[in-house]
C-alpha cells in the first residue's frame, strides 16, 4: 500500500480518501446512467403504445 501511495505521490491516508471519492462518484455515475436508461426505456414503450393505438383508431 505504501508503495502504491508513494507512486501516486500521496500519503496512505490521502490514498484512502481518493479511493473513497472515486467509489462515491463512480457509484453516482452508475446510478445516474441506470436511471437514464430506465427513463429512455419507458419513453420508448409509451411511444410504441401510442403508435399502436393510432393504427387501431384509424
Amino acid at each position: 500500500m505504501y508503495i502504491l501511495a508513494g507512486f501516486l505521490g500521496q500519503s496512505p491516508s490521502s490514498l484512502g480518501s481518493t479511493i473513497a471519492l472515486l467509489a462515491t462518484f463512480l457509484g453516482i455515475g452508475v446510478i445516474a446512467n441506470v436511471l437514464i436508461v430506465y427513463i429512455v426505456g419507458q419513453v420508448m414503450a409509451e411511444r410504441k403504445e401510442n403508435q399502436e393505438r393510432r393504427k387501431r383508431d384509424v
